[in-house]
């Protein structure tokens, strides 16, 4: 009785609003570009999605990449190499004093006694023996 009071809009709510029907005209078997909306939608994906989001992404990513493995290349292993480098050059005569021997270590520790010790004895005896 209430469905053929209200027949259309039984028939719409039956039908859940025809929902399905659309969907299969518009993108399934649709008049746009051949094979409906579907096929604009698989251009759409190709192009801009895979093409700018997918690929897009993947040549930024590379481009950032090359970017940083110069910088890290050039600035921040050249600087820490630069400075290594000073370090070794500045560094070169404490180096061939410092040999780890014991024994050449005692032999300039007597060394400097025995210069101090002329030192002093010429200083002194500048004082005592001259005019």
């Amino acid at each position: 009785m209430l469905a053929s009071r209200f027949a259309g809009l039984y028939r719409l709510v039956y039908n859940k609003y025809y929902i399905d029907e659309i969907y299969s005209r518009v993108f399934v078997e649709g008049p746009v570009l051949g094979k409906g909306m579907g096929s604009a939608f698989a251009v759409f994906d190709a192009r801009v999605i895979d093409g700018v989001g997918v690929d897009g992404s993947a040549w930024l990513t590379r481009v950032i990449s090359r970017i940083t493995i110069w910088w890290d290349t050039w600035i921040v292993d050249g600087s820490v190499n630069l400075l290594g480098w000073l370090v070794w050059v500045l560094n070169l005569p404490t180096r061939a004093l410092q040999t780890g021997l014991v024994q050449r270590y005692a032999l300039w520790m007597a060394t400097g006694v025995v210069l101090l010790m002329l030192y002093y004895v010429q200083r002194y005896w500048s004082l005592f023996f001259s005019s």
